[in-house]
């Protein structure tokens, strides 16, 4: 189980010891924090996982404020630390926590199993990497946006056939010409000339079934004391050679430790009903939810301000609820609204509320069910209540005249 503590960094103010389950949700006005959020926790899973790979040294990270200007500046948050930022990750393995300008290391006093997992953060800006063809000759783009590019790329050229996406949408790539395309039916079009749900569908659903299926077929690896030892000082070798560049060293030692493979995934997502239809927002929570299953000990990390994202997370978990050691045809029953492999165990999700003096409380649940009376339920309520004003002045109005 992972946690995480976040006080005095961008625009959040304060959050509990945050419980990060294996299905996680943030939900906030634009600028809450909801996204510095997920950077961090991202950042620091990236991080114990790069020590257990012997990537880098447990010291590394503590001097010279590399969390704060190396590691955070990836996700473009190094500005937001002030001098009273305090950030406390418990991991299944490293326990990480900043505190007066310093990051401080030390081991998790936990006895369960670690899962080397495969991170994937994939952000909001993903459509334009479809809206701009050959978005891969593009300079200076975010580091996070460069390395999902990266894994699009990757997923395009592993197709043996077309992928698909949704209302009998489907990917079709031509290797040779390096040419994505939107197909459905007898209609083709080139992907950036598609509607923009579907483009920021593309690389979502794409990346992450390939990683989810990649790691699912990836044969079991296990290295030697000996072997370890070799590899870590192989790393710091190339850690050490100031010939070479940052970026440079990344390659070299992300090529050393592919030796040790991912064992499961964690795929955070910001926004994942950007630009999509409603109906079109479950399809796609479904398939992300099917993809966290594939392997145990993924996770799902998702910010949104979509109503309907929590609402189909609730019916999910009532879902598994009714399924939950059922007879054969109610099973069958439930398999016709949700998927049995989208179903999702009340106590594998947690949904967290940012308010507007950027303080985090999770969301209450009854029955494990999350309840109605979440942010995003009383946005929609106001417009009822604003059209009942005006109904009100209309009919003012009426009698008066």
């Amino acid at each position: 189980m992972r946690y995480l503590e976040i006080r005095n960094l961008g625009p959040v103010t304060r959050t509990e010891l945050m419980k990060i389950t294996s299905v996680t949700v943030f939900c906030g006005r634009q600028g809450s924090g909801k996204s510095t959020i997920v950077k961090v926790l991202s950042s620091c899973i990236w991080l114990e996982k790069s020590i257990i790979k012997q990537e880098v040294s447990e010291k590394h990270y503590t001097l010279y404020k590399r969390f704060r200007n190396n590691l955070c500046a990836y996700h473009q948050i190094e500005d937001f630390f002030r001098p009273d930022t305090y950030i406390k990750y418990v991991g299944e393995a490293y326990t990480f926590e900043y505190k007066e300008e310093r990051l401080y290391i030390s081991k998790s006093r936990t006895d369960a199993e670690y899962l080397l997992p495969k991170l994937m953060y994939i952000p909001a800006e993903r459509n334009f990497m479809v809206a701009i063809e050959q978005a891969d000759k593009v300079r200076n783009l975010p580091p996070s946006l460069v390395t999902l590019q990266e894994e699009y790329l990757k997923a395009l050229g592993s197709m043996k056939e077309t992928f698909p996406l949704l209302d009998g949408f489907a990917i079709e790539y031509n290797k040779q010409n390096k040419i994505a395309y939107i197909v459905k039916d007898r209609s083709k079009v080139r992907a950036h000339k598609g509607a923009s749900g579907l483009q920021s569908l593309l690389p979502l659903l794409l990346v992450s079934h390939n990683l989810s299926t990649n790691i699912l077929d990836a044969p079991p690896t296990t290295l030697s004391a000996d072997e370890l030892a070799t590899l870590r000082k192989n790393i710091e070798r190339i850690q050490d050679d100031s010939s070479l560049s940052d970026h440079l060293k990344k390659i070299m030692i992300e090529d050393l430790s592919k030796v040790i493979t991912p064992k499961c995934m964690w795929c955070i997502v910001e926004e994942p009903e950007q630009n999509l239809y409603p109906l079109s927002q479950r399809e796609t929570l479904l398939a992300l939810l099917k993809d966290r299953q594939c392997n145990r000990g993924s996770g799902l990390v998702m910010t949104t301000h979509s109503p309907y994202i929590i609402n189909y997370l609730s019916i999910c978990v009532k879902a598994y609820q009714v399924a939950h050691d059922a007879t054969a045809d109610i099973i069958d029953k439930v398999e016709k609204i949700i998927p049995q492999d989208s179903l999702l165990a009340p106590q594998d999700l947690s949904i967290y509320e940012i308010d507007e003096e950027g303080s985090v409380q999770k969301l209450e649940t009854y029955d494990g069910i999350p309840k109605d009376s979440n942010f995003l339920n009383r946005a929609l309520a106001e417009t009822n209540d604003l059209y009942s004003d005006l109904m009100d002045i209309e009919d003012d109005s009426s009698r008066r005249s």
